[in-house]
């Protein structure tokens, strides 16, 4: 009573009462903003970038957040053209723990501005494909529905042949009809499937639950997206009220040299409808050509600052490569010489103080 430390409890050891007031906001709004406090967000870097898929873009192999980085190119007018998302897990601790699934920001930017376009343009002109994504979604949760309905009715029948059947029991007890003995052994029998029928019945109620929100969650989302059509631009608003979260996959080159990278996007009520597959951009290819200036020869640059050809960056790099080898080794052998010459100093000088 006298302690001034205040216990605190976990959240699912909580007695909440919903519903007691009003509220000051709907419960759509509420949940949005509970979501955008936990996930930490960092409006804009050091660079002025504003990151729009802050707490949203995260790795599809170890987990962790993709952190918005600079992709130490030369300036283009538009800074987004500068960033790239990289997996946080691998910044901190490099490929021991995972790897780069590096995704530049302009092509993460296009990909789900182009998916949430075909998606509102769908919702209002196309009702054949919105019907086929509703059965795609839903079809597996309708069999799986009415499996669960069958279900539910067989078991809340025997909950009602069990209540009769107890009530039977209990009048042969009273009437002397069955000995107190079997009454004992008949009772526990029923009770006990009794509690693992109620236990399987909830089980089926909550399933049931989850199917009729994912189908009423169809709904809701297609209304949603309705209101985006022709988006143009994408903010943090838009994001946040449209997508749960965004998986990106390492780049994976096929056998022909193409690399193409995965994207998952998990949509508000309805959660992962597709993959996206997007090829990586070749930022370098947007570089003038060049000559080199050693041989003269015309190249495109890896980068804003690069001077010389392949070739020539090979030989000139091997070059100084055993340049650097023979300076050190000049260093050592000069400090050999001087270490000798110490030596020979002492020496000398040693055998003067024994004479």
């Amino acid at each position: 009573m006298k302690s001034k430390k205040r216990p605190s409890k976990l959240p699912e050891e909580w007695e909440v009462i919903p519903d007691t007031h009003e509220g000051i906001v709907t419960q759509e709004e509420f949940d949005t903003v509970q979501q955008l406090m936990t996930s930490r967000r960092r409006e804009k870097n050091k660079g002025d970038f504003e990151n729009i898929f802050s707490g949203v873009i995260k790795c599809a192999d170890c987990g962790y957040a993709l952190r918005a980085m600079s992709a130490n190119r030369r300036k283009r007018p538009d800074i987004i053209d500068c960033v790239q998302y990289t997996c946080n897990n691998y910044g901190r601790y490099g490929n021991v723990m995972c790897t780069a699934h590096a995704i530049e920001a302009r092509d993460l930017f296009n990909a789900v501005l182009a998916d949430n376009n075909r998606f509102a343009d769908m919702a209002v002109n196309d009702e054949r494909a919105v019907r086929a994504i509703e059965k795609r979604l839903t079809e597996t949760d309708q069999s799986k529905a009415k499996a669960m309905e069958k279900e539910q009715k067989k078991l809340n029948k025997r909950l009602a042949e069990l209540d009769r059947l107890f009530s039977s029991l209990y009048e042969d007890k009273v009437m002397e009809r069955i000995s107190e003995r079997n009454f004992e052994l008949m009772s526990g029998k029923y009770q006990k499937e009794q509690l693992e029928i109620e236990a399987r019945l909830r089980e089926v109620t909550e399933t049931l639950n989850e199917s009729y929100e994912k189908s009423q969650g169809i709904r809701d989302f297609l209304s949603l997206i309705r209101n985006y059509q022709g988006l143009k631009e994408l903010d943090a608003t838009v994001v946040n009220a449209l997508i749960d979260k965004i998986l990106v996959s390492e780049r994976e080159k096929s056998s022909d040299g193409t690399v193409r990278q995965e994207i998952k996007i998990y949509y508000k009520f309805i959660g992962f409808v597709g993959e996206l597959h997007i090829t990586p951009t070749k930022r370098w290819t947007a570089l003038p050509a060049k000559h080199c200036t050693v041989c003269g020869v015309k190249y495109v640059p890896g980068s804003g600052i690069s001077k010389y050809c392949p070739a020539c960056a090979k030989k000139i790099q091997r070059e100084k490569s055993n340049e650097c080898k023979r300076r050190s080794r000049e260093r050592k052998r000069q400090v050999c010489i001087e270490l000798y010459a110490k030596n020979d100093r002492l020496t000398l000088n040693s055998r003067k103080v024994g004479f």
